[in-house]
């Protein structure tokens, strides 16, 4: 459980925190968290993995601007220019892009959005059931609520906790007209993802994607 976690994580420093736990548990024999997981890709890994990861952005940032350049010289019916090309593409779609493959889905991610509609708030027997469809399923499960106190990590800011915990889920103190975020990685995630949105939606929770 981390107050002050390290670092805050994007999507793809999840993702690769997620494939490093699981061959960490591996060669281990046994579950580490994700609190393990994090620390041991920092101290190991991290900035091999992130210089990587900003040579491969810039190469498809690339041949991004060189599809547009070839594009926009189409319609123009001259070449542009590479610089040209560079610069509109950086003003008009860059951010765009950047957004797109930092973007959870894009990195494997599914997600669930619950507002809580139960009088009682999230109690310990549904929390005690969402517990038990984690261990269930094949996949990595977390949950975020605005202004939660403990949680596992951060992803772009926001607070995260795995619902394996019974304890842990009792911890976010989720209320009635509260918005839940959970997010899944993993072969089952989708299923499991379905399992809870069935599981709120039976106690009048109100689930989105």
């Amino acid at each position: 459980m981390m107050s002050t976690p390290a670092i805050n994580l994007t999507a793809a420093e999840l993702k690769a925190i997620e494939e490093h736990k699981y061959y960490l548990s591996q060669s281990r024999g046994s579950e580490v968290t994700i609190e393990e997981a994090i620390e041991d890709f920092v101290q190991r890994y991290a900035g091999d993995w992130r210089r990587e990861k900003l040579r491969r952005d810039n190469l498809d940032q690339r041949q991004e601007i060189e599809k547009h350049q070839y594009l926009r010289s189409q319609e123009a019916g001259r070449d542009i220019g590479r610089h040209s090309a560079a610069e509109e593409w950086c003003q008009k779609y860059a951010h765009i892009w950047r957004a797109e493959r930092e973007s959870l889905e894009q990195n494997g991610f599914h997600s669930l959005r619950v507002t809580i509609q139960d009088a009682a708030g999230l109690h310990l027997r549904p929390i005690s059931t969402v517990a038990e469809i984690a261990k269930k399923y094949d996949c990595d499960i977390y949950v975020h609520r605005d202004g939660m106190n403990f949680y596992n990590f951060l992803l772009n800011g926001r607070p995260y906790r795995n619902v394996r915990s019974v304890i842990g889920l009792l911890s976010i103190g989720a209320v009635q007209g509260d918005t839940l975020e959970f997010i899944a990685t993993g072969k089952d995630a989708e299923h499991a993802l379905a399992a809870v949105a069935e599981l709120m939606a039976a106690r009048g929770s109100i689930t989105g994607p």
